[in-house]
């Protein structure tokens, strides 16, 4: 039997496939220097907001987090999941409070973090990310003690609040993570810590993301929100700021320019910066590609923080 041989014709439309294909290529040629800047760096991208609930968006962002990791980057993934936490507290009838923005944790409450963080949100990434190979391992700070918390204290008024099971990290296994990442994984991580007595806490996944790449000086810390960036009112119209150095956020914060939840993710870059991390980004993970778009092209996208040197 005969082999069936294919036969394409432009049927015309030489001229407009040419343009495609060079628009294509100089997207590649655009990228090769940015590729080559960040080959076997580090990269961590917390993943959050809207995209969590949103499949097609989700997957969007994973499929720039595998594009990363074959151009050579060694990406870090970090998710929280506040939303779908306090979606099934409500279902099950548990009280849901929060303490300036900081959710109570107690002993129900840190069942309900556990059984959402590790059973319903990183198996999923992880198995959507596998989906193109042995890529992901899904992870949480209490594997292999890895991330060491102590109990979060917190006082408002003068008065100490107990947050219940809400951690700070005290230390980070570097080593346990470096191993991963040099057998070609990539790591998605819970964002769960435990002590030495084997108590676990939930720990704000900005400030989590933030701790990580501080531990490995990384090349850069994405976060991914719902919004562009940090945006200023000017004769009324808002702004996107693309470029802030962590002096201007600091003014912009004293000034109520910045302000609510947009707080903890702008100092979480900050400290990042002054430990060790090169740059970091405020992006809307809802904009298509925006990791992409921020990383390997000149125009950028959302805002970035860099440090006041």
């Amino acid at each position: 039997m005969m082999n069936k041989v294919v036969i394409e014709y432009y049927n015309g439309k030489e001229k407009a496939l040419d343009d495609i294909y060079a628009n294509k290529a100089q997207v590649l040629l655009e990228a090769l220097p940015y590729i080559k800047q960040y080959f076997n760096e580090i990269v961590v991208v917390k993943l959050g907001g809207a995209i969590m609930e949103d499949y097609k968006s989700l997957m969007k962002v994973l499929d720039d987090l595998i594009l990363m990791k074959y151009v050579g980057i060694k990406v870090i993934a970090v998710h929280g999941g506040g939303k779908q936490i306090t979606k099934l507290m409500e279902e099950k009838n548990i009280k849901v409070e929060f303490c300036d923005g900081m959710r109570v944790t107690n002993n129900e409450a840190i069942d309900i973090v556990k059984m959402v963080l590790l059973g319903e949100i990183n198996s999923k990434i992880v198995s959507l990310l596998n989906k193109h190979g042995k890529i992901a391992v899904g992870i949480s700070g209490n594997d292999a003690n890895f991330v060491i918390c102590r109990k979060k204290t917190y006082k408002k008024d003068g008065k100490e609040i107990d947050l219940g099971y809400v951690g700070e990290i005290v230390d980070i296994n570097k080593d346990f993570l470096l191993k991963i990442l040099n057998s070609d994984y990539l790591p998605v991580i819970a964002t769960l810590g435990s002590d030495s007595k084997g108590n676990i806490y939930n720990v704000n996944a900005d400030t989590f993301a933030c701790d990580i790449a501080s531990k490995f000086s990384a090349k850069k810390m994405v976060l991914l929100t719902d919004v562009d960036g940090i945006k200023v009112t000017e004769k009324t119209k808002e702004k996107l700021v693309s470029r802030i150095s962590a002096k201007g956020c600091n003014e912009l914060i004293k000034n109520k320019d910045i302000s609510k939840g947009m707080i903890p993710k702008v100092n979480a870059c900050i400290s990042a910066l002054k430990n060790g991390v090169e740059r970091a980004h405020i992006l809307n993970g809802n904009s298509e590609h925006s990791i992409l778009i921020e990383i390997f092209t000149d125009k950028g996208i959302g805002t970035m923080i860099v440090d006041d040197n």
